[in-house]
């Protein structure tokens, strides 16, 4: 992957918050307060949480927010991302090849090339490093040389969506010192706000945190800090103890908004190396296998593109057999809420089909000896 950085030395950013600055700088135009998503789970220039047991998929919920952002029209479970752009996901768990293996599932599943975000989706590999960001010492909380770097990293892709997985890794501090846990976020705020970006912060919850439901660990001062936060589990976390557990669902429970109303519990359910919305319609309600001898069919009379971005998608076949409103012709920012979902739908089915050995995919070149990838019929 072109878009790998390795943490770089940096200064620390410094400037002097206590200049006083007087309400008449203000001006008169109210700004807008600005979510990373529409389900108004993330808001920019702050920091939200992602907590989880171990092995429940925090990690990969995370790795799909961060294709659907670095992609140009991809939604997160359902939610439009409203500030698509460069994502910087700093992995201290899993290694390059998981997160290799992890990301094509992803892309895989969700129909799109993964080479289509060389220029948006970078990483950094730590796992098995030192990569603590800030120690305490004597009761006060340090950066280290480590969190110089990351700064760094962040003014060289300008991520519109920093992701740090787990927060375990990177910060040595007392976690249930309550100024700790503030002082800890306080600094990823500070990236948050100088680079206009969201941080998400993966945290485990403790077995206190689980086994109340809150999904939190050590001091409330983590929880306090962070403007919003998420909590990852295999049961309803509004549950009752009878509740039998279906080893592929999951449910992510809003536990914290400053901007916004909480929302309900949201079921997801594993399919196929990613998380889906299991209250949602099926992809392929209403798809027979009709619809796929008529795209079989075109894809042999024609040449239509597998890159979701070309003016020849196969995608628009689909969603022309099928029936839907995919809105060919407009930009990402011009479409609908339908109809962001319609292709959603559409790259589900293109997916499956190929997983399936029921289309297939070939690359060719064209004319001027540059590789394209086409669908076909098998």
């Amino acid at each position: 992957m072109r878009t790998v950085y390795d943490i770089e030395d940096q200064a620390e950013h410094v400037y002097d918050p206590l200049e006083p600055e007087f309400v008449s700088a203000f001006g008169d135009a109210v700004p807008t307060r600005e979510f990373l998503d529409g389900g108004s789970f993330f808001p920019m220039r702050n920091v939200s949480g992602l907590s989880g047991d171990g092995g429940v998929g925090k990690t990969l919920l995370a790795l799909q927010l961060a294709v659907a952002t670095a992609s140009a029209n991809l939604q997160w479970l359902g939610f439009g991302i409203l500030h698509h752009g460069p994502v910087l996901f700093l992995s201290a768990e899993d290694d390059r090849d998981e997160v290799h293996i992890r990301l094509a599932g992803i892309c895989e599943a969700e129909g799109i090339d993964l080479h289509s975000l060389d220029e948006t989706l970078a990483f950094l590999h730590c796992a098995g490093r030192d990569v603590v960001l800030a120690t305490e010492e004597k009761g006060r909380v340090k950066p280290t040389e480590t969190f110089s770097r990351l700064r760094r990293a962040c003014e060289k892709v300008r991520p519109r969506l920093l992701i740090l997985d787990p927060s375990a890794n990177l910060f040595q501090v007392n976690e249930v010192n309550r100024n700790a846990a503030i002082a800890c976020i306080a600094l990823l705020r500070g990236l948050a706000i100088d680079f206009d970006l969201h941080v998400l912060l993966l945290t485990h919850p403790s077995l206190s945190g689980m086994n109340s439901g809150s999904g939190m660990s050590g001091s409330t001062g983590w929880h306090n800090a962070m403007r919003s936060r998420i909590y990852l589990t295999k049961r309803n976390a509004n549950g009752g103890d009878e509740e039998e557990v279906d080893p592929d669902a999951r449910y992510l429970t809003p536990k914290k908004s400053n901007y916004s109303k909480l929302g309900e519990v949201i079921p997801l359910r594993w399919e196929d190396g990613r998380f889906v919305r299991a209250d949602e319609d099926r992809p392929f309600d209403g798809v027979t296998a009709q619809h796929l001898e008529q795209v079989r069919a075109a894809f042999r009379d024609g040449e239509w593109r597998y890159d979701d971005r070309a003016n020849n998608w196969g995608g628009y076949v689909v969603a022309e057999i099928i029936d839907v409103d995919i809105g060919k012709g407009l930009a990402s920012r011009d479409l609908t809420g339908a109809q962001r979902q319609a292709r959603q739908k559409v790259r589900t089915i293109l997916s499956t089909w190929i997983r399936n050995q029921q289309i297939g995919v070939v690359e060719q070149l064209d004319e001027h000896r540059h590789s394209k990838r086409y669908f076909h019929a098998l």
